[in-house]
């Protein structure tokens, strides 16, 4: 039965919730001696039924009802205090689209338990070093729990990186993991962009409610690494919040969150877009220096290409939003102004061939001098005001 202890042990480190075992792993850990390119089929199977006996075996053990049934989950006097740290060491990628980005996360665990404890002078040393698996199966042996967490922003599979626990003689007990995974940010608000700042958090919480566990923040070990490799965004205002919410039980539970704040760098919207408009508004504007209405058409005709070509850019950049973000306002704007000075010219060309130069010279002088200048000014003024200042 060697090759049982093995397998429940493996499968004890892994993420519960997104293990995955493939057929060649399975078999290699109960047949080791056997080459993994030819296993035979029987055997397979057999192993399958195996580790689907372990696992439903072992999910029965950790579930509430079965551990009340044994009397281990009498609520203690007062719930056990679990310090909790969470690092972000690397941002992989924000995908501003599916509103999540990926990231290298470090999860620390700490707290105190005199059942967890040992004999130092038996043992010859003040700590030992296991896996965590080592750790639940020490605490199931001492009649004690160990905090049991999920992390709710997650999506899709979890890959751990590095994992293990340590205990103190006195029952301290601390477990440290390393995974990089992918988390939800459904708090994205692009209202202000590309002014905006946005909320990036992960939060995990207790599977056991809480009466049986408490989470505290951790002094130190917690925030942000100073090399997150992210370009597009400054990451700062890191901070640990403690809250409640529903656990798997659908039981109120502890909850704490690494929560913190994302800005871009204006430097690109500055040179990329902002720069580039600017000089669209004043090329269209100086087209009503020209006498020629054919010309000036042609160029309002160009520009409008242009500012549909903004428009695309910008919008693949984003979600389908369902409503108007700041530099859409100015975009759509600047759009109906081109579309406008195509009409007005237009007017102005008809108005000329109809024998009334002079009333055309007098629209084209006030357009040039109040209309155009002050229409786009007002309309910046008013954007910002709805969309940066009040939004």
């Amino acid at each position: 039965m060697i090759w049982l202890s093995k397998l429940i042990a493996a499968r004890v480190l892994a993420n519960e919730a997104t293990a995955t075992y493939s057929l060649a792993a399975v078999a290699q850990a109960i047949f080791p001696n056997m080459r993994p390119t030819f296993i035979p089929i029987p055997q397979i199977l057999v192993a399958l039924a195996t580790v689907f006996c372990v696992l439903a075996s072992s999910a029965g053990s950790q579930s509430l009802s079965d551990l009340k049934d044994r009397g281990n989950m009498r609520p203690p006097d007062e719930p056990l205090q679990a310090e909790v740290g969470i690092e972000i060491n690397q941002i992989t990628g924000v995908d501003q689209k599916a509103e999540n980005f990926g990231a290298v996360v470090t999860l620390r665990i700490k707290w105190r338990d005199p059942l967890l404890g040992f004999d130092e002078v038996k043992e010859g040393r003040d700590f030992l070093i296991m896996s965590i698996g080592s750790l639940l199966d020490r605490a199931n042996e001492v009649g004690t729990l160990a905090p049991s967490l999920i992390i709710k922003n997650q999506q899709g599979n979890l890959w751990v990186n590095e994992a293990f626990a340590v205990v103190q003689a006195d029952g301290t007990a601390a477990v440290f993991e390393q995974s990089t995974l992918t988390l939800q940010a459904p708090l994205f608000n692009f209202t202000r962009y590309p002014f905006d700042r946005q909320k990036f958090y992960v939060e995990v919480v207790s599977n056991l409610p809480l009466e049986y566990i408490e989470f505290v923040a951790m002094e130190e070990d917690w925030g942000l690494s100073d090399m997150l490799g992210e370009e597009e965004w400054i990451l700062e205002n890191a901070s640990m919040e403690v809250s409640t919410d529903k656990g798997l039980t659908g039981i109120e539970s502890s909850s704490i969150a690494l929560v913190f704040e994302g800005r871009r760098h204006l430097q690109y919207y500055v040179t990329r877009i902002f720069v580039p408009m600017l000089v669209l508004i004043v090329v269209s504007w100086a087209t009503f220096f020209l006498d020629e209405y054919r010309r000036r058409i042609e160029i309002a005709g160009s520009n409008l290409l242009v500012f549909v070509g903004f428009n695309w850019i910008i919008s693949d950049s984003l979600p389908k939003l369902g409503y108007l973000t700041f530099l859409d306002a100015i975009l759509q704007f600047m759009f109906v102004v081109t579309g406008g000075v195509i009409v007005v010219n237009v007017a102005l060309r008809r108005i000329k061939q109809g024998g009334r130069e002079d009333l055309a010279r007098q629209i084209d002088n006030y357009v040039i001098k109040w209309i155009y200048p002050f229409g786009y000014l007002g309309a910046v003024l008013l954007a910002i005001y709805i969309f940066l200042y009040r939004g």
